[in-house]
């Protein structure tokens, strides 16, 4: 009730993505380095009538094999979030004034997304991670493009947010609140 902007949803997608994509990876990696050290160490032996590469496989083998949704759960996360933006601003009342502070807001965001994105782009290639990250098609190219999305995004959020100011609902209605 009452809310008067979602100028600020834009930096909190920028922020989670980063957070969503680069704990997935981790999850993965750790998932599957796990799985290959419990293996190189349990794999021959018998438990009883049970053989440690069953037992390995059923259990931590079928946590790894959850992890791998993680590859596009982190996806559907970060185009969520682009919805809820466009969502935002159309339930959003906001007066002409609030414009000028908008397009001053995109203008950081996209300059703040510069330096995430590089960020990201620095993780993604280290060594260590590369090859989890090959698997995360969707979120690697949002976050290889994330100042061209938040201009999108931004501007049509913006559109959708400042389209409705002079709308025939808020005539009606809006003298009665």
């Amino acid at each position: 009730m009452n809310k008067r902007g979602g100028m600020t949803d834009i930096f909190i997608l920028m922020i989670m993505a980063f957070a969503i994509v680069l704990i997935c990876v981790i999850f993965i990696y750790i998932g599957g380095r796990a799985n290959t050290e419990i293996h190189a160490q349990i794999d021959g032996m018998m438990f009883g009538e049970a053989n440690g590469t069953e037992i390995v496989d059923n259990s931590i083998g079928v946590v790894n094999e959850t992890y791998q949704a993680l590859y596009w759960i982190s996806w559907f996360l970060i185009v969520g979030m682009i919805i809820s933006i466009f969502i935002g601003s159309f339930l959003v009342t906001t007066k002409p004034v609030f414009f000028i502070p908008y397009i001053f807001i995109t203008i950081i965001a996209v300059i703040v997304s510069v330096g995430i994105s590089n960020g990201y782009e620095m993780v993604r290639d280290d060594p260590t991670l590369a090859s989890t990250f090959t698997g995360m098609w969707g979120a690697n190219f949002i976050m290889a493009q994330l100042p061209i999305w938040i201009t999108i995004v931004s501007i049509v959020g913006g559109i959708i947010m400042f389209a409705r100011m002079g709308s025939r609902e808020n005539q009606i209605y809006g003298s009665y609140g």
